[in-house]
């Protein structure tokens, strides 16, 4: 080596001292041409556990895992670093106590003016909690996904089997009302009054299933993405009406007052209007059924440029803000004063839901306690024919 080198490698390594003495979280030493270790800073000692004493005129070998050392990777590294100048590693490094930790290390060529390899700097920094962390991650999505599937494919066979078990039950449960239809209707021959009363008994317990079987079918329809909109123009005003019509002797029993307000006659909406108006049945029953005895309800229709608007409110019981956010759950029923007496799933406000963002519309409700509640529904009028 020449002179010049000489004093250059001196002055580097003088200038380089002064600048890694005092870094402690990452090891920063340099190699000579060999791969030789020639300094070693305060953050090596502490991340290596070697004093300079120790390590230094030891080959950078000594930090590799035996298996690393076998397949010649130090001095691969070394090489590779002379002809690219600059690297970036991430693997495993061993102590002094011989236990491990995940380096992300630098290497860098160092040449002199003369264009001689007078060694390397290297920068190390521990990152074994990062890589901890990382796996970690890595393992609980791997897990996560895995989990998906399997919810996916339980899902599956929950869809399938509430649809056949839907269809299975609705078909026995249709000849039962037919038959026991044709006896109140006398077709058997006369029966007496308290004949009369079991068997209509027995008639009303039927529907009631039969109500719950439709609504598990819906549900399962829905939620399996099998459920198709048969969209066309229709007149909202006129399903709603026909929808408190056909309740007419419900709301009569119960001495409840509807009404229907409209401000102005209203445009066509394309809608899918048998399934629009199983929502507002279900939505206006279950006004109903929440009211008291001379309670009101009052169903208003608007509209903008886009949208048409309806409103439901009643004057029943009401349901607590904590309540809400429940409200639209697959088979979940808030408990009330009223409740014990209504049948249901729990279903209906779940599928009513369903059907308004089918139609790419709300649905939202707000009540208190004591003071009524009111769904808001807004479903987009679709293209208006002229």
């Amino acid at each position: 080596m020449n002179p010049r080198d000489a004093q250059e490698i001196t002055d580097t390594k003088n200038k380089y001292q002064l600048l890694v003495d005092s870094v402690q979280d990452y090891a920063i030493f340099l190699l000579d041409s060999s791969g030789y270790v020639e300094t070693w800073n305060i953050g090596a000692e502490n991340m290596n556990g070697y004093t300079p004493g120790e390590v230094i005129g030891q080959h950078i070998s000594m930090f590799y895992t035996p298996n690393d050392i076998s397949e010649g990777k130090p001095e691969k590294e070394l090489l590779q670093t002379a002809q690219e100048l600059h690297i970036e590693t991430e693997d495993w490094r061993v102590k002094k106590d011989d236990s491990r930790f995940w380096a992300v290390t630098t290497t860098t060529a160092l040449y002199s003016e003369s264009g001689s390899l007078i060694g390397f700097a290297k920068i190390t920094k521990d990152i074994t909690d990062k890589k901890r962390s990382k796996n970690a991650l890595i393992a609980a999505n791997r897990l996560l996904k895995h989990q998906h599937v399997e919810l996916e494919a339980l899902n599956n066979v929950k869809d399938e089997f509430v649809s056949l078990a839907s269809h299975q039950l609705r078909t026995p449960a249709t000849g039962i009302k037919q038959f026991l239809g044709l006896l109140l209707e006398g077709y058997a021959g006369p029966l007496t009054e308290q004949q009369m009363a079991y068997i209509q008994k027995a008639y009303d317990s039927n529907e009631r299933q039969i109500d719950l079987v439709n609504s598990l079918l819906r549900t399962a329809q829905i939620d399996a993405g099998k459920v198709i909109l048969d969209k066309s123009f229709v007149t909202l005003r006129t399903i709603i009406d026909e929808v408190v019509e056909n309740m007419r002797e419900v709301f009569t029993a119960r001495r409840q007052n509807v009404e229907v307000h409209e401000a102005q006659p209203l445009s066509n909406i394309y809608i899918d209007s048998s399934r629009v108006r199983m929502m507002l049945e279900n939505l206006i029953d279950n006004a109903s059924k929440y009211t008291d005895n001379d309670g009101r309800i009052v169903i208003t229709l608007s509209e903008t440029k886009a949208y048409v608007d309806i409103s439901i409110q009643d004057t029943g019981v009401g349901m607590a803000e904590k309540d809400l956010k429940r409200i639209f759950d697959k088979f979940n029923r808030i408990p009330n004063r009223l409740s014990d007496n209504v049948g249901g799933t729990g279903l209906g406000l779940y599928w009513a839901k369903k059907i308004v963002e089918l139609h790419k519309g709300i649905i939202k409700v707000r009540s208190q306690e004591g003071e009524g509640t009111e769904f808001l529904i807004r479903l987009p009028k679709g293209v208006i024919r002229v």
